[in-house]
């Protein structure tokens, strides 16, 4: 349910046995779909009984363990295993570098479950397109691929692999946003962590680093449960198994604080009322979009609060500058030999892994070469794309980014709903950075008042006063001045009598 009480549309209610009865192995079927629409449903349910009915399996491809742990409880419980088999991508990769049968011709219908993995993970797995091309190579198979975030491999297939897809899609829905914020400090989240517990809430932080996930964990160790990789051998030691077990049968954590990585930000369902608060610290959108629908949202009350780690803009010129740095090697081979990248690239290693060593076989003899791994190269274009999409935004253009992708901005207005936090970092460094700056009419205001997003009783406040005693409050060195002035505008002088600029100011002497 959501916007009004509003049924919302499920999977089932788009996919009938009629149209499943329609599909052919040449074009692959793509779900797109947020959370809690029934993705997972259709396949056990609607397509389990049109399989059955006509003697086919179902391979179910997941990308984590942890998913693979909790969909495989489900399918036993519900006794639907002798039909729906489960699989992890990276088992047919490794079947594949191995020259080991996967078997998957036995299967009619090969089900690629949040098929985002395939470019999101080619940022650091240099694999994900041996498991991609491999189902597409199965001739007889239907291919069915599933994501809330799958737009960037829909592009893919379209623009480099030339194929046409059957496309199914849910709108998505974000009015579980209570609201929005984003932080910049690391230090912040024991604060964050302290709040929910004097609250009694629970929460989930979702933290990309395992290393920094387990520091923020051992402050809190009494009352939180922390998770992160089964490869990672170094911090997965501190695990407890049995409390994870626990949560993806149960689906839900007894402690009031989650801390995870990524590893669970797909597939996993947190279905509890209480938990009210999301932070995320990852930096990839795709992954973040998929943190935020771990918690299953159970009525148009049962809403949560959003805090993501913000990227300023002179951040996000590194990120630019180190993808197009790491797509250097690969550009090269592009257009030349790979006698010639040799040549040039003498003893030096592409650290993106986006080049691959390969052996071409002519049926006589076999050659060494060297290819560029299409879908790692991919996932570079699209992150360079959207990280000039965001500085187009101007300041804070990561955070306007998410607030237009979440419904959270308002064309008429232009007024962005969210809120920048966290020490006022981000609030102090748009005042340094816009001291003596003249907002001359009410529509110059705009930035600085979303930024300062004052509320009171759920309302924007836009007062010079209240903003001003705001800034008091918070012991920030800067007052906003009213003053009159006059510019010549299209050859005429105009006077405005109520201009505004941000000042330097001291208010322990005022």
């Amino acid at each position: 349910m959501a916007n009004g009480g509003q049924k919302r549309i499920r999977v089932s209610d788009l996919i009938t046995e009629g149209d499943i009865a329609g599909w052919n192995p040449w074009n692959p079927v793509t779900i797109t779909a947020g959370t809690g629409v029934g993705k997972s449903f259709f396949i056990k349910n609607v397509l389990y009984r049109y399989a059955k009915d006509n003697n086919h399996k179902i391979l179910m491809l997941i990308h984590r363990k942890l998913c693979v742990e909790q969909f495989q409880m489900e399918v036993a419980e519900d006794g639907k295993d002798d039909v729906i088999h489960i699989m992890t991508y990276q088992k047919i990769e490794k079947d594949e570098m191995y020259n080991i049968s996967s078997e998957l011709q036995q299967y009619r219908y090969i089900v690629s479950d949040e098929f985002h993995y395939f470019i999101s993970d080619a940022g650091f797995n240099n694999t994900t397109d041996i498991s991609f091309k491999k189902i597409l190579s199965m001739g007889n198979a239907i291919k069915i691929f599933m994501s809330a975030t799958g737009e960037d491999v829909e592009e893919y297939m379209r623009r480099t692999v030339k194929v046409k897809a059957v496309n199914y899609g849910v709108p998505f829905d974000w009015s579980f946003i209570s609201t929005l914020n984003f932080y910049h400090n690391d230090a912040s989240l024991p604060e964050f962590a302290k709040a929910v517990l004097e609250k009694g809430d629970r929460a989930i932080f979702f933290i990309q680093q395992a290393r920094k996930a387990y520091e923020f964990y051992k402050q809190f160790s009494g009352c939180a449960v922390f998770n992160c990789s089964k490869q990672n051998e170094k911090y997965y030691k501190y695990v407890d198994e049995g409390k994870v077990k626990a949560m993806l049968k149960n689906q839900k954590f007894e402690e009031n604080l989650l801390i995870t990585t990524s590893c669970m930000d797909a597939g996993v369902n947190i279905i509890d009322l209480s938990v009210r608060f999301i932070f995320i610290d990852i930096k990839d959108i795709g992954s973040l979009i998929q943190c935020m629908g771990r918690k299953r949202v159970q009525s148009p009350d049962d809403k949560i609060h959003v805090y993501i780690k913000a990227i300023n803009n002179q951040q996000l010129g590194g990120l630019e500058t180190n993808a197009r740095r790491q797509m250097e090697m690969a550009d090269y081979l592009k257009g030349h030999t790979t006698e010639e990248w040799v040549r040039k690239y003498v003893r030096q290693i592409d650290r993106s892994q986006i080049i691959y060593d390969d052996i071409i076989f002519d049926g006589n003899t076999e050659t060494c070469t060297k290819k560029v791994n299409d879908l790692m190269y991919h996932k570079k274009e699209l992150d360079i794309e959207e990280i000039c999409h965001m500085k187009g935004f101007g300041d804070y253009g990561y955070c306007k980014y998410l607030a237009r992708k979440f419904n959270r901005y308002d064309p008429d207005t232009e007024f962005y709903d969210y809120a920048v936090i966290s020490g006022n970092y981000g609030l102090e460094n748009y005042l340094a950075t816009h001291v003596g700056q003249e907002m001359l009419q009410r529509k110059d205001r705009k930035e600085l008042i979303n930024i300062m997003n004052v509320r009171r009783d759920g309302h924007l406040k836009t007062s010079m006063e209240v903003l001003n005693a705001t800034l008091k409050e918070d012991g920030l060195p800067y007052r906003i001045e009213e003053f009159a002035t006059s510019k010549v505008v299209d050859g005429k002088r105009k006077r405005y009598n109520h201009a505004w600029r941000i000042v330097a100011h001291d208010w322990s002497v005022s």
